[in-house]
This record gives C-alpha cells, structure tokens and sequence, in this order.
C-alpha cells in the first residue's frame, strides 16, 4: 500500500504533523495549570481547542469544491506562523497564557480545514478496500509516535523548555506542508465533475443537503450516544491534570497520557482483525469493556495498577475511533463526504467545551476522581444506547454496512 507516493506521502504528512502536536498538546495543558494551579483554566484551554470545531460543518461544502491538496498545505503554512508566534515572542520578553490560549483558539479553527481535508482526500487516494488498512496503518503510526513523543515529554520540559516545544511543533507544520505538497488526488481512472463555482445561493443548497443527508440517512441515531460520551471526555480533559496532581505530579500525568496512548495504538494495531465482525455487536462489546477498565482504574488503590488498567481501557476505544472512521468513509456517499463528515465532528465536538468548562469548574466541589468516573461514564452511554437500539445492534461487518435501510 505505502508504494503508492500519493498514499505515502498523506501518511508521512500526517506523521511528522502529529509528532508535534503529542508533544506540544500534553506540554501546554500542563503549563496552564502549572502557571495558574487552578483546574478553571485547564478546562478554559481544553475549550478553547474544542470550541472552533463545532464550526466545522461551515466549511465542509467549501472544501468540497476545493483542491484538497492545496487546503492540506495552506492550512499546514498558517499554523507553523502561527505556532512560530509563541516562541518569538518568549524570545523578546513577551510570554502570556492569553497568548497561548489565542494562538490555540486559531490553530483549532485551522484544523476545520485540515482535519475534514484529511478524511475527505481519502476516497480519492485509497480504493476502497483499502481504506480500512490504511487508517488502522495511519492510527498507530500516528500513536507511536505519540507515544515517543509523551514519553520524551518530562525531559524535553526539562532541558529543551516550553518555547523549545513550540518551535519544534511549528517546524514539524512546516515539514508536513512539503509531504501533502506532493499529493496526487485524482486516480486517472476516476472520472470528476469540474468544480462548479461557490456562491451563497449554491453555498446553502450544498449545506442544506448535508444536514438533510445527516438526519435523515441513518447517521443521527449512530452518532447521538457519542455526543454524551464526548461531554464525558471534555470534562475528563480538564480534570486529569488535577488528578495526576493529587495522585503524584507532572510525572503521573506523564504516565496516564502515555498509557492512554499506548493502550490506543494497540487498538488501531489489531482493529483490522476485528473488521470481519458485526459492526454493531462491536459497539457494544468495545464501550462496555471501555468503562468496566476506566471505572476500576479510578478506584484502583496501587498508583501502578491504576495506570495500567487506565492503558487498558484504550485499546477498545482505539479500535472504536477506527471502526468509526472507516464506517463513515465507506457507508457515506463520496461527493457528500466532506460536508457530512464536518457536521458529524460538529455535532460531536460540541459538548465538549461544555463538558471541559464543567469539568473544571466541578472538580474542587466534588473531587477529582469523582469526576473522572463521570467521565468513563460516557462509554456506558455508548453500549447501551446500541443495545437498546435493535436497528443498530443488527448492523453487519463494515463492508456491507448502507445507509437508508
């Protein structure tokens, strides 16, 4: 599959983006709550990177009418200026949390544009039968190097300090502009439309079949329990660096996210494996093995064990995120992707926020643990939301999965 450029080169893209990223995103949410000691702006930060994605139905029939590789690029060229901001300014004495929490609130409302690209470019680059390989292959890429990367975090605070971090991001959006230059997105067998011009009028029209396409094409009731699960994971956003804080410090926040990494890659690493069952008996089985592990992580005594079985508690939610992933490139018309795909990160990403400012602002009144078993209560929604759902229950494997039946 990687001997394909055009395949190789998304993937490597990708890869050196999001070696910047692991790094960065774990540095800065503990920096806020270093530089504040107060859990209200670790949740105002975790909203601030999620609030801009609940806009991203907007642009989905924009990127739809436009080159894919060119958004890729753009996109990849404002966030190293921006990332690059930070670092400058430390350089000349100016070094503010509202600096940093700005600079998050514009590098998320960019990632609209990239993220939507990225699965959207897919059905051009990947046949079909492929794109399930290709996003287990890309998750757990993607993973090990989030793993290398959490796990340098202590030392790289240590010796190399927060500005060194944001420079090394904004070089690795650099980096990662040149692979997606080298994008080539139309098979030749594949015959494309011309691309009609974007005013308002055919703007609304494309936004309205979206919306139409989503509510009424079998999507909402697969995706509504992932909405109270992502409440859930907002809160938890916010809430685990004070319950590292509690359990030991900045190291034991290392620990938990380097689990939760870990435990994700071996879930997209195997996930293949499991594709040749019933998509809806996993959805099940995954979120409810998912809480059952979170659950005893929290009241688990022994810091190590807790960390472990934390770990754990991912592998099925890697498998769901990919499992997810691919229903959507596969069961979704492709001239629709783009637009469907960003009102599906809409509506999902939109109690996150909510569920981070929450989060923060709860976790002194009721305590920290208590408010990450609340979080790990979002997988519970999930299994038996699908269990009492017999339409959904009965989905087949993957591949044969249709909607409007």
């Amino acid at each position: 599959m990687l001997k394909n450029a055009a395949i190789r080169n998304l993937w490597l893209g990708r890869l050196v983006s999001v070696s910047g990223d692991s790094l960065y995103e774990v540095a800065v949410i503990w920096y806020v709550f270093e530089l504040t000691r107060n859990p209200f702006y670790t949740g105002l930060a975790a909203a601030i990177v999620m609030i801009p994605k609940t806009l991203n139905f907007l642009f989905g029939p924009i990127i739809e009418e436009l080159n894919k590789k060119r958004v890729l690029v753009f996109a990849q060229y404002f966030q190293f200026l921006l990332m690059l901001a930070i670092p400058a300014g430390m350089l000349v004495g100016v070094e503010s949390v509202w600096l940093v929490l700005t600079i998050l609130f514009l590098i998320s409302f960019l990632e609209n544009f990239q993220g939507t690209a990225e699965i959207a470019v897919v059905p051009e680059i990947v046949p079909a039968e492929q794109r399930g390989a290709f996003n287990s292959l890309a998750a757990s890429s993607q993973l090990l190097v989030d793993i290398a990367m959490k796990a340098a975090f202590a030392g790289s605070i240590l010796f190399i300090g927060i500005g060194g971090i944001y420079l090394y991001n904004a070089l690795t959006y650099l980096a990662a502009a040149f692979f997606f230059g080298f994008l080539k997105t139309d098979r030749p067998q594949r015959q494309r439309p011309a691309p009609q011009k974007m005013d308002w009028p055919s703007y609304r029209e494309s936004l309205k079949q979206g919306f139409s396409y989503f509510f009424t094409g079998g999507l909402l009731v697969i995706c509504l329990p992932f909405l109270v699960a992502n409440f859930s994971f907002g809160l938890t956003s916010a809430v685990l660096p004070v319950y590292a804080a509690e359990r030991g410090g900045g190291a034991v926040y290392g620990y938990l996210i380097l689990a939760l990494t870990i435990g994700n890659l071996i879930g997209t690493a195997v996930v293949p494996k499991l594709m040749r069952y019933p998509l809806g008996r996993l959805m099940i089985v995954l979120p409810g093995c998912s809480f059952l592990l979170w659950t005893f992580s929290v009241v688990a005594g022994n810091l190590w064990v807790s960390i472990f079985v934390f770990g754990l508690a991912f592998v099925p939610f890697g498998m769901m995120s990919v499992l997810f992933i691919t229903f959507l490139q596969t069961a979704i018309d492709e001239d629709k992707l783009a637009r469907v795909s960003s009102i599906i990160d809409s509506v999902l990403v939109s109690a996150m926020p909510l569920g981070a400012l929450l989060g923060g602002i709860f976790a002194p009144l009721i305590g920290a643990g208590n408010m990450m078993l609340l979080g790990g209560a979002g997988l519970a929604v999930i299994a038996l939301y699908f269990t009492a759902n017999k339409k959904i229950r009965s989905m087949p494997k993957i591949g044969a999965v249709h909607l409007n039946e």
